[in-house]
C-alpha cells in the first residue's frame, strides 16, 4: 500500500509540475515566438540583399490556452513590378504547439527530455496555394514538426507532401515528395540540414515539348557562424541524374551531378574550396564525357573580408535594387572615411597572403582529358598610388598555371558535333575527326604558345619575382607580353592560312591552283 501511494504522489508531482511548466511556457511563448521571427526576418533579408525583393514573416495571431496554443503566420513575398503589375505572394501557416515541458506527442512517443514547446505546422489553402492542396488531393502539401528547447535550440523535420497535377493544360508534375531534418542551436549560430527527395517529373506540350525528369536528390549541411559572422564547415548537394529530352531530339542524360563546399577558420583567416563536378553526359545513350572542378581560396583575413562585403552591401546592394526595380540608380560615390576603410580593408586582406586558386579543371572525353589549373597569390603593394603597371606587379607575388589538352579531345569533339546534329555515317565522322584532330593540333602548335608531349598538347606558366618561365623558357615579364603579343597577334593570318589548306571544297594541299598553274612570286 505504501509503494502504490508513493506512485501516487509522484504523478501528481509530475502533474503538477508539467500543469507549472505549461503554465509558464504558455507565457513565455508570445516573446520566444517574437525573437524567433525577427531572427527569421533579419536572416531572409540579408539573403535577398540586391535581388529588389523582400520577404515578411510574420504572427497575424496567437490563441495561447494552459497546455497548447494555436498559432497562425503569413508570409508575403514583393518583387518587382513586371509589365506594370507588382507582384505579390502571401502564403499561410498554421501552428499547433503543445507546452511543455512534456508536450503529449513526446510522451506518447516515451521520450522524456524536458522541452519549452512541440510544434505541429502545415500550410494553409488560400488564393495562392489551393491548386497545391488539390495537387495533393487534399492534403497539405508541407508539413512539419519542430521541437524548441529552453535552451533556444530547435529541432525539426519540413516535409513537401507528394505532388501529381497539370497546372496548365500544357504542363505537369509529378512530386515524389522531400523531406528535410533541420537541427539548429540558439540563434541558428550552428546548423545542421540533410535529406533529400526521390523524383521530380516535369513536362510541356507547347510549341517546344520538353521533358524533364530529376532523379535521388540529398542534401547536407554541417556549419557553424565563424568570428567574422561567416558560416563555415561543409555542405553538399548531390543529384544521381538529370533526364533532359526537347521535343523529338534525343534524350540527354546527365549523371552524378554535385556541389561540395567546404570552408574553414584558422585563426582569423578563412580557407576554403567549392566543387562542381559532373560525372557523365550521354545523349541518345552514347557517353560524351564528364566534368570535374574545384575551386580554392586560402589565407582570407575573415574581419577584412567581412568589411568590404558591409561596404559593398552599403554602396552596391542600392544600385542593384534600384535596377531591379527599373528605377534610376544612385550615384555611386564614396566619401573619404569610405575610402579610407576600403583601402585600409583591402591592405588588412592583401597582407595575409590570400590565394586564389582553380584546383581542377577537368574535362574527360570517350578518348582522352583536358585539363586546367591556375594559382594566384597575392600580396600588399607598397602603395596602391603606383603606376597600374608596378601595382599588378607588386600584388601579384606568383602565379602558376598549366593546360594540358590531349589530341584526341579535339576528335572527340568532332564526334560530338556529329552526334548531335545526326550524321550516321560513321566512316565520314571519323574520317573528319582525324582530319580535325591534325589540323585543330597544327593550328595550336603554330602559334608557339603551346608544345607537343607525346600525343598531348601542354603549356605552362610560373611567375614570381618578376621572372617568367613559360614553357621551360625563362624570360622577362616585358619579354613574355611581348611574345605573347607577337604571337597572338599573328594567329589570325596564319590560322587563315592553315584552314584554306583543308577547305573541303577545293581538297588542295599548299602549292595546288584550279588553273594548273604555280603562284605568281614576282610580286
Amino acid at each position: 500500500m505504501n509503494k502504490l501511494a508513493a506512485v501516487a504522489v509522484g504523478l501528481v508531482a509530475v502533474g503538477a509540475l508539467s500543469t507549472a511548466g505549461a503554465w509558464y511556457t504558455g507565457s513565455q511563448l508570445p516573446g520566444v515566438l517574437n525573437n524567433l521571427i525577427d531572427e527569421a526576418n533579419k536572416q531572409g533579408a540579408d539573403a535577398l540583399l540586391g535581388t529588389g525583393v523582400s520577404s515578411k514573416l510574420e504572427l497575424v495571431s496567437l490563441e495561447t490556452r494552459l497546455f497548447s496554443s494555436t498559432a497562425h503566420y503569413r508570409f508575403s513575398l514583393d518583387a518587382p513590378a513586371k509589365d506594370g503589375e507588382p507582384r505579390h505572394i502571401e502564403i499561410l501557416l498554421v501552428d499547433n504547439i503543445e507546452h511543455g515541458p512534456l508536450p503529449a506527442s513526446r510522451l506518447m512517443r516515451l521520450n522524456l527530455w524536458p522541452v519549452m514547446a512541440a510544434s505541429n505546422y502545415q500550410l494553409e489553402a488560400n488564393e495562392l496555394t489551393q491548386k497545391w492542396f488539390d495537387a495533393a488531393k487534399g492534403a497539405a502539401p508541407l508539413t512539419g514538426t519542430g521541437v524548441l528547447g529552453y535552451d533556444g535550440s530547435t529541432q525539426g523535420t519540413l516535409v513537401l507532401t507528394p505532388l501529381d497535377f497539370a497546372p496548365s493544360p500544357t504542363s505537369a508534375i509529378k512530386f515524389s515528395g522531400m523531406t528535410l531534418d533541420i537541427d539548429a542551436s540558439k540563434n541558428a549560430k550552428q546548423v545542421q540540414v540533410s535529406g533529400g527527395m526521390d523524383s521530380l517529373l516535369l513536362s510541356t506540350t507547347d510549341e517546344t515539348p520538353v521533358q524533364v525528369d530529376l532523379r535521388d536528390l540529398t542534401l547536407s549541411s554541417e556549419q557553424r557562424l565563424g568570428s567574422g559572422d561567416f558560416y563555415v564547415g561543409d555542405s553538399s548537394i548531390k543529384l544521381a541524374t538529370a533526364q533532359i529530352k526537347v521535343a523529338d531530339k534525343p534524350a540527354v542524360l546527365i549523371k552524378d551531378l554535385a556541389q561540395v563546399g567546404s570552408l574553414q577558420e584558422s585563426g582569423t583567416a578563412l580557407n576554403g574550396q567549392i566543387g562542381y563536378d559532373i560525372g557523365k553526359i550521354s545523349y541518345d545513350g552514347k557517353d560524351i564525357g564528364g566534368l570535374r572542378t574545384l575551386w580554392a581560396i586560402k589565407n582570407f583575413d575573415s574581419a577584412a573580408l567581412q568589411s568590404l562585403i558591409k561596404l559593398y552591401q552599403d554602396k552596391l546592394v542600392p544600385v542593384q535594387h534600384a535596377q531591379a526595380l527599373g528605377e534610376e540608380a544612385p550615384q555611386l560615390d564614396f566619401s573619404a572615411d569610405e575610402e579610407a576603410r576600403l583601402k585600409a580593408d583591402l591592405e588588412k586582406l592583401l597582407a595575409g597572403k590570400p590565394q586564389l586558386a582553380l584546383d581542377n579543371f577537368t574535362l574527360t572525353t570517350a578518348h582522352g582529358q583536358a585539363s586546367l589549373r591556375v594559382v594566384l597569390d597575392l600580396d600588399k603593394p607598397e602603395s596602391f598610388e603606383l603606376a597600374p603597371d608596378e601595382l599588378a606587379r607588386q600584388m601579384i607575388a606568383k602565379l602558376e598555371a598549366k593546360l594540358s589538352v590531349a589530341k584526341a579531345v579535339i576528335g572527340d569533339g568532332v564526334r560530338i558535333q556529329a552526334m548531335v546534329e545526326g550524321v550516321t555515317d560513321a566512316k565520314a565522322v571519323e574520317e573528319q575527326a582525324t582530319m580535325m584532330t591534325e589540323m585543330g593540333s597544327g593550328m595550336a602548335l603554330g602559334t608557339g604558345l603551346l608544345t607537343l608531349e607525346g600525343d598531348t598538347l601542354q603549356s605552362s606558366l610560373h611567375y614570381a619575382d618578376n621572372k617568367v618561365t613559360f614553357n621551360g623558357q625563362d624570360m622577362s615579364v616585358d619579354e613574355f607580353i611581348t611574345l605573347v603579343m607577337a604571337k597572338t597577334g599573328g594567329m589570325g593570318g596564319g590560322l587563315d592560312g592553315e584552314a584554306s589548306m583543308y577547305d573541303p571544297e577545293e581538297g588542295m594541299g599548299e602549292g595546288d591552283h584550279a588553273d594548273g598553274q604555280a603562284p605568281d612570286t614576282a610580286q
